[in-house]
């Protein structure tokens, strides 16, 4: 903001505040909102880009929507002064009921300001651009012209100067007025026309995310439907099979049988040579059945998948046509409920702690002599396993299109793939620790380490993966199996 401007602007906003009560601050990024007076009055503070700028407002910018609260200790507190120095607005204060008195600091300088609430030389909390604590100094301007005059504003309108009305240059000109507070406000809700549609974009960058994820498991479950519904299939091989095995000759590769449905049809079938006919058959029976079982589940599961996709599609729809701050934050807290959306932004919260290293230990679980897995507790936990303990060569597993850990398959020599089986039961690990555990059959996708890759804005355990493949499998630990 302006040095001029501001200054010009310090003792109006000095009267309106000055032995006033405050009511709870609201703050949802970049905008700050300190009611006062009774909520009849706003000082309104965008502390980000396009700001950062300050002007009184008689009506809240969230309108009837309710920002998270912050500053919560200056809720009934009494303003005993308000004071300019530079590009910095100082609120002093006495709470309520502990009486003691405390200094809120609106830093408006440079392209991102901040605003921190302190006990003397102790800060108590920031909202903001982290680190922007220190004290805005002075910079060398020229007085206010007197009487009426205009702004100028040659980059974005938070930057507008005070100029005198005969060096006005119409092209970069917001007008002219009569005083400080005028102006003030006539900027401010253009910078706030602004921050509402920077806030649009944020509140709605994880909608359109999920938005697509929607769409890409929905094409995976067309995908697996269409494979599951082909259970009739495996079925009648698997019976013409048993009805003729005794006709194969052992190791055969290819078995050329009557179909027992059309017997004048002859169904050629692929075998493994390295495992006898009779578990082959077995095998196949009870991947029919998975498969019959896998249809309905899959069905409901797209059906879901489908009518989130076009409940999600209309709310963004909605979110894009709104008109003001304050009914783009009550959508928001519509889609929030409804689609379990979350606004990660720094600021947003006060920081939590950090907690104290200690030595990792990752879940491990014995597959056989030659093959463990490495199982993720956490998202953090799933980076890590994937990429600093993995190899390029190992096989990386996850439960399709839900939230569950990463699951590192290792062998503890050589290079050769692993067998179906250490892979069903690698799949079933990762089924096990996912939130479709309790589904009788999960979609898992698996790939080699090297095909697993980060992508831009992802979120800790948020990965991209390509040449994989999926098997259907029960999401359960298999039987010996020890941690």
């Amino acid at each position: 903001m302006n040095a001029t401007l501001l200054g010009s602007f310090a003792e109006t906003l000095r009267a309106a505040m000055r032995w006033h009560y405050l009511d709870e601050p609201r703050w949802f990024g970049p905008v700050l909102s300190l009611p006062f007076d009774r909520a009849r009055s706003h000082l309104v503070a965008v502390l980000e880009t396009p700001g950062p700028f300050a002007f009184l407002r008689e009506e809240s910018p969230f309108g009837g929507a309710q920002a998270p609260a912050r500053f919560g200790v200056l809720k009934g507190a009494q303003v005993e002064e308000v004071s300019v120095e530079g590009r910095m607005v100082r609120i002093d204060v006495v709470t309520k009921r502990t009486e003691e008195r405390l200094t809120l600091r609106l830093l408006l300088f440079g392209a991102n300001g901040s605003a921190s609430l302190s006990r003397g030389d102790h800060v108590i909390e920031t909202v903001g651009k982290e680190g922007r604590t220190e004290r805005a100094q002075a910079p060398v301007s020229s007085p206010p012209p007197a009487g009426r005059f205009a702004l100028m504003a040659k980059s974005r309108a938070a930057s507008a100067a005070p100029v005198a009305v005969d060096d006005v240059a119409s092209a970069h000109s917001l007008g002219v007025f009569d005083d400080a507070r005028a102006a003030t406000s006539h900027v401010g809700e253009l910078v706030l026309g602004e921050a509402q549609a920077l806030m649009l974009h944020r509140i709605s960058r994880p909608a359109r995310r999920k938005l697509d994820a929607l769409r890409r498991l929905s094409q995976n479950l067309e995908r697996d439907l269409a494979e599951a519904s082909a259970h009739g299939d495996e079925r009648r091989e698997a019976e013409a099979l048993a009805a003729y095995q005794t006709r194969l000759r052992a190791g055969a590769a290819i078995a050329e049988v009557p179909d027992l449905y059309e017997p004048e049809r002859t169904l050629r079938i692929e075998l493994d040579p390295a495992v006898p006919v009779h578990v082959q058959i077995e095998k196949r029976f009870r991947r029919a059945a998975k498969l019959e079982k896998a249809v309905a589940h899959l069905g409901r599961r797209l059906d879901l998948a489908r009518r989130e996709h076009t409940d999600l599609d209309a709310a963004l729809q909605l979110l894009a046509h709104a008109t003001s701050f304050g009914e783009a934050l009550k959508l928001h807290e519509v889609m929030r409920a409804k689609f379990g959306l979350k606004l990660e932004r720094a600021g947003d919260r006060p920081p939590t702690p950090r907690k104290t290293a200690r030595e990792k230990t990752y879940r491990t679980f014995e597959l056989d002599p030659r093959w463990f897995v490495v199982v993720g507790r956490s998202n953090h936990e799933n980076d890590e396993i994937t990429f600093r303990v993995a190899s390029p060569g190992d096989w990386w597993f996850h439960a399709e299109g839900v939230a569950g850990s990463h699951v590192v398959l290792r062998p503890r020599q050589g290079t050769d793939a692993p067998p179906a089986r250490v892979i069903e039961r690698a799949a079933s690990i990762a089924a096990h620790f996912s939130k479709a555990r309790h589904s009788s059959l999960v979609p898992v996708i698996y790939t080699r380490r090297r095909y697993v890759r980060k992508f831009r804005g992802a979120a800790p355990g948020e990965v991209k993966c390509e040449r994989e493949t999926m098997v259907m499998v029960p999401p359960a630990l298999p039987e010996g199996l020890s941690e």
